[in-house]
């Protein structure tokens, strides 16, 4: 693979490291383990390879994979050149001399080549090594470009990794930056700071006793950007989350950094309408005789919780920096807040009071209530969610640093789901429970700087 490869990913296929044990044992937690090894096992024995006896012996080294140049990432069909030493050179041989759809197609640079019959991918046998190219073309070059100086080296693909885990069963590297200089539609994208600084991206899939894990590690040229340009506001320090069983839980911190940086994504998406939002904040501002960046925006600088449900329910909860002014605020937004309303789906929305809460009502009847409890602002659907968001006492997700944090009780989640499709009843409850026990919590966080942005997601198995 040429050093300029833009996306390459190596698999771990040892067996018999601490990775694919835990693994093994993680599966084998879900009552369908079993039906799917069998049913694993039987879709390669109907190809006329066995497994245990054709498969398994080759395993021992990575399996890498790689779309060569930027050109070959395009399009609807994505060309991949992979490689792999295997563990028993004799069984490789075999294997390729008596697979029915291979046939011999010559040699090159010392490999013995094969041509698929049905698929037209090429496949050559050098020594123990096996090389797999979408065209025989691309197989040759591979096999060329293993001589050269300029081809991508281990070390090079593992540096771009680090700071991820390094034994872990699947690591991809993508060459952002130089995927978003070849790629012809993505000279609009290079206008916003934070992607031109882009540099590499790199990803892991990890198996740990306790559940699956992935880590990424976004790199940028730090001396591109000030803590102004970031997606998310920079910083180690972690917002709690508010979620009850069955939702999904986000907190984010400092969501005015996030509204800024989306403004200025839209002014380079889309000028012509970003032109017209500006505008219309400052007729809103004239309207109110408010700051709308600096009294409402600027106010979320500190923790904000979100909760969603599969119901499409939702709850909200942020603490201003100035509680006082925020309420004074929302006091003078109430004279346009049915107009925004609308923009939001609520059509034909009407403003009343519940009490110290603002009511948003649309013509179809969906509501929507907002304001502020005590020193806290919330919005929600439901006026009882609103109360307990409000009132509750959000909590830190474990490990987590960055602006960003998730938790979501994925077992509850996928239950639901599988209960939904089973048309519900107390069968289709009971399989969901059954097939979904094992699924824990789903936790994760990102953390942002000029230098790039790092982030973890883990599914825990019980």
């Amino acid at each position: 693979m040429p050093n300029s490869a833009p996306v390459v990913f190596a698999v771990d296929t040892n067996l018999n490291d601490g990775q694919w044990k835990s693994l093994t044992a993680n599966v084998k937690k879900f009552p369908f383990a079993g039906q799917l090894e069998s049913s694993l096992k039987s879709s390669i024995n109907q190809s006329g390879l066995n497994y245990d006896k054709d498969i398994k012996p080759l395993l021992g080294n990575e399996f890498v994979a790689s779309a060569p140049t930027v050109q070959a990432t395009l399009g609807s069909s994505t060309q991949i050149v992979a490689a792999v030493q295997v563990a028993d050179q004799g069984k490789l041989s075999n294997l390729l001399s008596h697979a029915k759809d291979l046939s011999k197609d010559g040699s090159s640079n010392g490999a013995t080549l094969y041509k698929s019959n049905q698929g037209g991918s090429e496949l050559a046998q050098d020594g123990s090594v096996l090389v797999i190219g979408s065209t025989k073309q691309q197989t040759v070059a591979a096999l060329e470009q293993r001589g050269r100086d300029d081809r991508l080296t281990e070390d090079t693909f593992n540096s771009n990794l680090s700071g991820l885990p390094s034994d872990a069963l699947v690591r991809l590297y993508v060459d952002a930056r130089g995927l978003l200089n070849g790629s012809p539609g993505s000279q609009t994208a290079l206008k916003i700071k934070w992607v031109a600084a882009l540099r590499t991206i790199g990803l892991t899939l990890s198996s740990q006793n306790d559940g699956l894990s992935i880590d990424f590690n976004a790199k940028t040229d730090s001396s591109q950007l000030s803590d102004s340009d970031l997606p998310i506001a920079s910083g180690d320090a972690s917002p709690p989350v508010s979620a009850n069983a069955g939702e999904i839980g986000l907190g984010i911190r400092g969501l005015n950094q996030t509204e800024r940086f989306a403004e200025s994504t839209a002014q380079v998406v889309s000028p012509a309408s970003y032109s017209d939002f500006v505008r219309s904040k400052r007729q809103l501002s004239s309207q109110l005789g408010i700051d709308v960046d600096k009294d409402l925006i600027g106010q979320l600088s500190g923790n904000s919780s979100f909760a969603f449900d599969l119901a499409g329910h939702f709850a909200m909860r942020a603490e201003p920096k100035d509680p006082a002014a925020f309420k004074q605020t929302l006091g003078k937004f109430a004279r346009v807040a049915p107009q925004f309303a609308q923009g939001a789906g609520l059509n034909g929305a009407k403003l009343t009071r519940a009490g110290s809460l603002y009511k948003l009502t649309a013509r179809n009847g969906r509501t929507v209530y907002y304001g502020m409890v005590g020193k806290v602002f919330a919005l929600s659907d439901s006026a009882a969610r609103l109360a307990q968001i409000a009132a509750g006492s959000p909590q830190t997700v474990p490990g987590a640093k960055g602006a960003v944090a998730i938790n979501a009780d994925v077992g509850k989640l996928v239950a639901q789901i599988i209960s939904q499709a089973a048309g519900g009843g107390l069968a289709g409850g009971l399989g969901g429970s059954l097939a979904t026990a094992p699924l824990g919590a789903l936790t994760g966080w990102a953390s942002s700087s000029t230098s790039g942005m790092t982030g973890h997601l883990k599914l825990g198995i019980k």
